[in-house]
């Protein structure tokens, strides 16, 4: 997690070696939506 100031929020998704595999702009989304989108997407370890 990294703040920027003044810039619109990103959610990147890193692949397993750690590079962006994707990258998502999040600044329409509330927070029900960033969940839900998270608990599909990552696994759990």
């Amino acid at each position: 997690l990294q703040y920027v100031r003044g810039s619109d929020p990103v959610l990147k998704l890193l692949d397993d070696s750690g590079n962006i595999a994707e990258e998502l702009s999040i600044l329409k989304w509330n927070t029900d939506s960033v969940e839900e989108f998270l608990s599909e997407k990552l696994q759990r370890l």
